[in-house]
């Protein structure tokens, strides 16, 4: 019982790390635009940007997959809460992400 309860926290604290990796990767993906000739590191920093939200995505599948029937109100309300949070995370990332790209190839 104990060992579901660590893993559900993990997961759903490592999604969340995910998600805050894919804000600060889609910062720096635009500085590396800048690298070389071309856009080729720019693409390199778009893959491992996405790469990252979407282990953030399988994180957050494995937390919603774990059934914990613990009756600790306030543990429950903690892990919706960081889940809820690590969820709208990552979709903003994705978009705030998907916007950048978007806006760095139309010229702005």
């Amino acid at each position: 019982m104990k060992s579901v309860a660590i893993k559900l926290y993990l997961y759903t604290l490592f999604s969340l790390l995910y998600a805050v990796g894919l804000f600060y990767l889609s910062i720096k993906f635009g500085e590396m635009a800048y690298w070389g000739n071309g856009l080729t590191w720019y693409w390199v920093g778009v893959t491992i940007t996405y790469l990252t939200g979407i282990l953030g995505v399988i994180f957050i599948i494995l937390s919603l997959k774990i059934r914990d029937d613990s009756k600790n109100g306030f543990y429950s309300y903690s892990i919706n809460l960081l889940r809820t949070l690590s969820i709208l995370a990552l979709g903003l990332g994705f978009l705030w992400t998907t916007f950048l790209i978007i806006a760095g190839m139309s010229g702005m």
